[in-house]
């Protein structure tokens, strides 16, 4: 029963998510003619736009009802779900328009920096230590990019996905991030991909690698050390 529950809020969560990513987008000019920079899939006829946005719900509601299924009802599953709502927000402002927004770090970082002392058992420092170390790998390649190869938004992203996730877990979060990133591209590649746009937003990739960190990352670092470096 408690499972539909979370079924259910999580499917109410995404739509208001989507809604909330539309707005964040129009403010900007980016749904509104001629500066149309979403892709037909999200600026486009109703019909389509809502199966983005029932996409969005579906996934909400299926992280809430795996966070629960990990973490029960407890800080650790509330973490979970604030996580969630921000990896799925930003997930469809990057995927439509290249964009993190700020506020929405900023909501979602403040939140969230509040809720992990009370659910992490984790030393605080470890919490800082990742957000600082993720937010410094990344910030160093967007200055030896020049800003072409990493978005200042993903910085601030990984600073507030660091902190969530602590240290070494930000670093195993933009591994996975890297990896699916890299997956995407060649496949995206092969397929003949949008010609018309040649970046690939890191933001979604960074997102699904520290939901994977925030619930399995432990067990994946103990069998790392265990099968790995002891061998």
């Amino acid at each position: 029963m408690r499972l539909i529950i979370y079924l259910v809020l999580g499917l109410a969560v995404g739509y208001a998510l989507a809604y909330l990513a539309r707005v964040l987008l129009a403010r900007r000019g980016l749904l509104a003619p001629p500066q149309a920079a979403a892709p037909a899939w999200y600026a486009g006829p109703t019909r389509r736009r809502l199966a983005a946005d029932s996409a969005a719900a579906l996934l909400t509601a299926a992280l809430f009802a795996f966070m629960h299924l990990r973490f029960g009802f407890s800080g650790a599953w509330a973490v979970g779900a604030l996580l969630t709502a921000l990896c799925v927000l930003i997930t469809i402002t990057d995927l439509a328009a290249r964009i993190i927004p700020n506020g929405a770090l900023l909501v979602f970082g403040v939140l969230l920096l509040a809720a992990v002392p009370f659910a992490s058992s984790e030393p605080l420092w470890l919490h800082l230590l990742g957000a600082v170390c993720g937010s410094g790998i990344l910030l160093l390649l967007a200055i030896l990019s020049s800003g072409r190869g990493m978005g200042m938004g993903d910085v601030k992203l990984l600073a507030v996905l660091g902190w969530v996730l602590g240290f070494p877990g930000v670093l195993l979060a933009l591994f996975f991030g890297s990896i699916i990133g890299l997956l995407a591209g060649l496949l995206q590649h092969a397929s003949g991909g949008n010609k018309k746009r040649k970046t690939i937003p890191f933001g979604p990739y960074l997102a699904f690698g520290s939901l994977i960190v925030y619930m399995y990352g432990k067990e994946i670092i103990d069998w790392y050390l265990t099968n790995l470096i002891q061998h």
